[in-house]
C-alpha cells in the first residue's frame, strides 16, 4: 500500500468531524479530570508531607518522592491519554460510518430508488437499525410490486371496458379511472428506476 492510499485510509477514520470531534473532546475532558484527581489523591499525602512536615529530612524525602511520583504518573496518564485518543478515533468512526452509509441510502430513497441497501462492516454499530431500514427497503419494494401488478388488473379491465358500447356518461367515467390509473402508475414509477410492466 503506498503512502497516498495510507493517508486516505487515516483521513477516513475522521470521517464525520462534526459529530466524532465533540464526542472525542468531551470524552478526552473527562479522562483528563479523572487523571487529575488521581494524580491529586495518591500525591496529597506527601506534597503535605512536604510542605507541613517539621523535620528537614521528611521534607527531603516527601518532595524527591512526590518529583518522582509525579514524573512517572504524568508520563503514564500522558500515555494514557494518547491510547484513549485512538480508541476514541475508532471508537466514534465505527459509529460515524454507518450514518454515512445510511445518509447515502435514505438519498436514494428520497429520490425513489429503493434498490439501494445499507450495509455495514463486521465491527460497525447500528446493525439493528440497518436491518430495520432495509425491511423497510424489501416491504416498500413488494408493495410496488404489489401496486404494479393491481394497476396493470385494472388497466386491463378498463381496456375491456372501453371496448363494450357504453352509455356516454360510462365513458367518461372510464376515461377518468384510466386518468387516476395512469397518474398511480405514475407515482408507482418513480419508486425505482425501471417502472413496472405495462
Amino acid at each position: 500500500m503506498n503512502d497516498t492510499q495510507n493517508q486516505r485510509r487515516l483521513k477516513n477514520f475522521m470521517i464525520r468531524r462534526d459529530v466524532q470531534l465533540p464526542i472525542i473532546i468531551a470524552n478526552l475532558v473527562f479522562l483528563g479530570l479523572v487523571c487529575v484527581v488521581l494524580i491529586a489523591v495518591l500525591l496529597s499525602p506527601l506534597y503535605y508531607d512536604m510542605l507541613k512536615a517539621e523535620d528537614l529530612w521528611v521534607q527531603h524525602v516527601s518532595g524527591s518522592l512526590f518529583l518522582i511520583l509525579l514524573q512517572r504518573i504524568s508520563l503514564a496518564m500522558l500515555l494514557i491519554l494518547i491510547l484513549a485518543t485512538a480508541h476514541q478515533v475508532i471508537l466514534s468512526h465505527r459509529f460515524c460510518g454507518p450514518l454515512i452509509n445510511f445518509g447515502h441510502t435514505f438519498a436514494k430513497m428520497a429520490e425513489g430508488d429503493f434498490s439501494s441497501k445499507v450495509h455495514l462492516r463486521k465491527n460497525d454499530f447500528l446493525k439493528a437499525e440497518a436491518a430495520q431500514v432495509n425491511a423497510i427497503i424489501d416491504r416498500l419494494n413488494n408493495d410496488r410490486m404489489i401496486l404494479g401488478e393491481y394497476v396493470n388488473q385494472i388497466t386491463a379491465t378498463l381496456s375491456l371496458l372501453s371496448l363494450q358500447e357504453v352509455s356516454p356518461e360510462t365513458a367518461e367515467l372510464i376515461d377518468k379511472l384510466q386518468q387516476s390509473v395512469d397518474a398511480c402508475r405514475d407515482v408507482v414509477s418513480t419508486w425505482d428506476p425501471t417502472p413496472p410492466p405495462e
